[in-house]
Order: structure tokens, then C-alpha cells, then sequence
């Protein structure tokens, strides 16, 4: 029983970790690739209740078209002004899987997200619109959990399994 006790506290704990860490870093690097050809972009991405992340982009970028081939896409958020070497529990690794925003209601509940103060207008997001709202559904969440500086030749891993529905609980 007490296992299971510290587990769940654990689990909460990472799921809080995770949490502050989106709530701190509005950037994301989104990986994507075709053709065995990887590609790497920073963006805003945004979480909704659901931790669906949203963000948007030219139609013709690079990631976008990757998103389109095959709908893969790996987000990180961490705090680049952190001090090296003190990383732990610092940066967010999800695997997700990634569509551009086609629905008018969907659309505009990603532009209100992204651009609360502006008047909502669709017209460059949707149709023959030369931008689109992407949206990333995470499938598996981690935090790393050691330091380069900590690494030993005995290491086996760097880092560790957070649950979607705790960091979704935590942000709530």
C-alpha cells in the first residue's frame, strides 16, 4: 500500500512539474519529418482543458507539409535562460499526433486562444486561406530527469513517463 501511496504522489508531483513548466513556456519546438528528413520549428502552442495544443502556421512551412504527409509531430517545452546543468524535471518531451485545424468552430476557438485580444477573423485559416491552426494531441508525456551532468557509465535513461490525465488535472 505504501508503493502505490508514493507512486500516486509521485505521479502528481511530475503531472504538477509538467503542468508549471506549460504554464511558464508558451514556446514550443515542434519536430516533424518526411522522407527520413527531420525538421525542427519554434512556435506558440497552446494547451486547451483537453491538452490539445494549438498553434498556427503558413500552410507552406516545412513542419506544416510534414503534419499534412503524415500527422507525426514530437513537441519540447523548457526554459532556455535556465543555468546549465540544472535541468532536472525542467523540460517536457511529448509525442503527439498533429492535423491542421479545418472546422469553422474548431478555428475559432483556436484563434480566441491564441489571439485573445483581437477581433476573431477566419479568413486567412480556413478555405484557400494562406495559414491554418494546428492542433497536436499528445500520447505520451515525459520529463527528463537528469542533468547531463549526472549522467554515470551505469545510466540507462534520462527520462521518466508522466501521465497525460494528471498534467491535464494539474493544469485544470
Amino acid at each position: 500500500m505504501t508503493d502505490s501511496l508514493i507512486s500516486s504522489a509521485n505521479a502528481t508531483t511530475l503531472a504538477e512539474r509538467a503542468a508549471d513548466i506549460l504554464r511558464r513556456n508558451l514556446y514550443a519546438n515542434i519536430a516533424t519529418s518526411r522522407d527520413d528528413v527531420p525538421w525542427n520549428t519554434p512556435v506558440t502552442a497552446l494547451p486547451n482543458a483537453e491538452l490539445d495544443f494549438v498553434w498556427s502556421s503558413w500552410r507552406q512551412a516545412e513542419h506544416s507539409q510534414n503534419i499534412a504527409a503524415n500527422g507525426a509531430a514530437f513537441l519540447t517545452f523548457y526554459d532556455s535562460t535556465r543555468a546549465r546543468g540544472t535541468n532536472n524535471l525542467m523540460g517536457l518531451y511529448l509525442q503527439c499526433s498533429a492535423y491542421a485545424v479545418v472546422d469553422a468552430e474548431q478555428a475559432r476557438s483556436a484563434f480566441e486562444r491564441l489571439y485573445p485580444s483581437d477581433a476573431v477573423d477566419l479568413t486567412d485559416f480556413l478555405g484557400d486561406g494562406i495559414k491554418r491552426f494546428y492542433c497536436a494531441r499528445p500520447q505520451r508525456a515525459w520529463l527528463n530527469c537528469l542533468s547531463e551532468k549526472e549522467l554515470e557509465p551505469t545510466t540507462l535513461k534520462m527520462r521518466t513517463a508522466v501521465d497525460l490525465d494528471a498534467i491535464k488535472q494539474a493544469l485544470a
